[in-house]
């Protein structure tokens, strides 16, 4: 039997680290498969207990950029790490400012400057704006009368206001639907987020997400879903909490064009992973609200458990391996679009689930007493 590959897998604790580790689990199962020993990080120390990998370690947060990649460099040579998976946005622009750095160790990062670029929201949306795609009307706060402009300019209410996503501004997102100038100007104001903060118009339709997996340019895989509900949705002013609790799959070319189309925008040909999220319009037009770029969104393991492993396949790419089907000469096929069959649900909350669930038509036959249970509590209706 051949050496086992080592992963390495960042914020191993957390909701990302744990499903992107139950992915490759699922691929290291598979009979034939290549053996792996995973081995997780987080700078979190009451996360690690929550690890599901073979070995959890306690590092410095990435945001302390000297210490953490000295430990980071210490583990990857003690334990022989052949691939690096981040999983939080900054860990993936510190990792890939010095990618360099590591030497015999492999990452599956997008250009550096298109991470940079994707995670300044305020620079996405003038790209995306820039090159024609749907984007929802967008102005940087500067100061208070950028409010008072957009709020006339805005003929809908609420006007959607959040952290413009700079990096190291420490704001975060921080969106709030404000109704009336003086809100806008106050939530601004608590954040000293003048110059960091963007207005939207509000969308109410459908909040839609769509992944892409590419290697050198070219797409391997996308699959596209919508978010029906959050979890703990109540404790966010906005409703939206970034932890969907309710999620299906849908086949849509307008969502798959754009997210694609996003992504291609972003500077230089794509590599890895990305997910794009979209919102409708009072028309029923997705227009695009950001890109994530270098990590996948914390439901991948959805699309594993329905048979699309994206973080297999990005692993396996990443290792120079083949895909399953792929020609010879060749590390994949065709890409898999929409592989996941649409109206696919994955239902999850604190502390419960997550459950597949393939026919919601039928309620009864996908309640849990009706189900088969998985291996790791999931269930199929």
């Amino acid at each position: 039997m051949s050496d086992p590959t080592r992963i390495l897998i960042t914020g191993a604790g957390g909701p990302l680290g744990v499903n992107v580790t139950r992915s490759l689990r699922a691929a290291a199962s598979t009979p034939g498969a290549p053996p792996a020993t995973l081995v997780g990080t987080d700078c979190n120390r009451w996360h690690l207990p929550l690890a599901l990998t073979d070995e959890v370690v306690l590092i410095p947060p990435a945001r302390d950029t000297d210490a953490y990649l000295a430990a980071l460099g210490e583990l990857i040579s003690a334990r022989s790490i052949d691939l690096i998976v981040p999983t939080h946005p900054v860990e993936v622009r510190t990792l890939s400012a010095h990618r360099n750095r590591f030497t015999g160790v492999r990452f599956m990062l997008p250009p550096h400057e298109a991470i940079l670029l994707a995670q300044d929201k305020w620079r996405t949306h003038c790209l995306l704006r820039d090159a024609g795609l749907p984007v929802p009307l967008t102005r940087l706060i500067g100061r208070r009368s950028h409010l008072d402009e957009v709020f006339d300019e805005l003929a809908t209410r609420p006007v959607w206001v959040r952290g413009a996503g700079v990096p190291g501004a420490g704001i975060g997102v921080a969106s709030l639907p404000c109704r009336e100038v003086a809100h806008a100007a106050a939530w601004v104001d608590h954040h000293q987020g003048w110059g960091k903060f963007i207005a939207s118009e509000y969308l109410p339709g459908a909040n839609l997400t769509w992944c892409g997996l590419f290697y050198r340019g070219e797409l391997v895989m996308a699959q596209s879903r919508e978010r029906l509900e959050y979890v703990l949705p109540h404790v966010s002013p906005s409703g939206i909490t970034g932890a969907p609790a309710v999620s299906r799959t849908v086949s849509r070319p307008d969502v798959r064009d754009s997210g694609e189309a996003a992504v291609r925008a972003l500077p230089g040909p794509p590599h890895g992973v990305y997910f794009v999220d979209l919102k409708e319009d009072a028309h029923g037009v997705a227009r695009i609200t950001e890109i994530n770029a270098g990590r996948f969104g914390t439901t991948i393991h959805f699309y594993t458990e329905a048979g699309a492993n994206f973080v297999a396949a990005l692993a396996a790419l990443a290792l120079g391996r083949s895909l399953p089907g792929a020609p010879e000469g060749r590390l994949f096929g065709a890409p898999a679009i929409d592989p996941v069959a649409p109206g696919t649900y994955w239902i999850r909350t604190l502390d419960c689930g997550p459950v597949l669930v393939t026919d919601f038509d039928h309620p009864a036959e996908a309640s849990p007493d009706r189900a088969g249970a998985g291996s790791n509590g999931t269930r199929r209706g």
